[in-house]
């Protein structure tokens, strides 16, 4: 995201003017007026924050490949139906940056592994193989949380979680809903462990290199799942079958 406007930093030096003139004179003011006050500097803060526009890292990239990848955002935020086409901009260029991003700690990672591999042997090759895939994980963990962040700027919570499935082609939800369908006796508590971590593979699949990989990360996870709900007595070679007779009988297939 470009910095802020010269007119969106001098409202910003505005609003901590009053805010400290909120605390110079807080013991003077009525309770009621103070609270008001601080009120509108915080409202006012957030609603300034996304009135400059997110910038496209497109400098340097491959013309196609920039239009490939803003068509795979925009498909991705066209699932929220927002009805703000500037937001609806805004988040697609956010998602596009993102997906930039990715590409670039990835491309980084398998240029340093590939001139390790020509250049090196025995253990040096390996420690700098294994620095490379490092540096980018630690790259991917530090760059995480900034983009949902971003995001927070013009989606709420939920419509953030719709951004992270559209990443992830769903499978959370898939996932999910499968298990409830198989297992129709689950209990409140093995829902919610359930779907927990599927939400905590969700966080890493979106980070994943490739489709492939994504999947790869949810499959950890369903694994981790089905060891959980064996160790809670199901039987889920009974339960697979009994579910395939049952969505057989509806018409439909597994």
């Amino acid at each position: 995201m470009t910095a802020m406007c010269v007119s969106e930093i001098c409202t910003l030096q505005t609003m901590l003017e009053n805010l400290n003139n909120v605390i110079l004179n807080i013991r003077t003011m009525k309770i009621r007026n103070c609270i008001k006050l601080t009120l509108s500097i915080i409202i006012s803060f957030f609603l300034i924050l996304p009135s400059c526009a997110v910038e496209l890292d497109s400098l340097n990239r491959d013309a196609d490949y920039v239009n490939s990848i803003l068509k795979r955002s925009e498909k991705v935020v066209d699932n929220l139906n927002l009805t703000n086409r500037e937001v609806h901009n805004e988040v697609t260029k956010i998602l596009a940056n993102r997906y930039f991003e990715l590409n670039d700690i990835y491309a980084e990672r398998d240029a340093k592994i590939t001139t390790a591999k020509e250049s090196l042997s025995g253990e040096a090759k390996e420690q700098a193989i294994q620095a490379a895939k490092a540096e980018a994980d630690s790259k991917l963990y530090r760059s995480h949380f900034a983009f949902p962040a971003n995001l927070s700027l013009y989606l709420d919570s939920e419509q953030v979680g719709e951004i992270k499935n559209g990443m992830t082609f769903n499978v959370l939800n898939v996932t999910y809903t499968a298990y409830l369908d198989m297992i129709q006796t689950l209990t409140s508590d093995e829902k919610i462990q359930i779907y927990a971590w599927l939400v905590e593979a969700r966080e890493l699949a979106m980070d994943a290199e490739s489709a492939k990989k994504k999947h790869e990360t949810f499959g950890k996870y369903k694994g981790r799942i089905n060891n959980y709900l064996s160790s809670r007595g199901y039987n889920l070679t009974k339960e697979r079958e009994d579910w395939g007779e049952r969505v057989k009988a509806r018409g439909g297939t597994l």
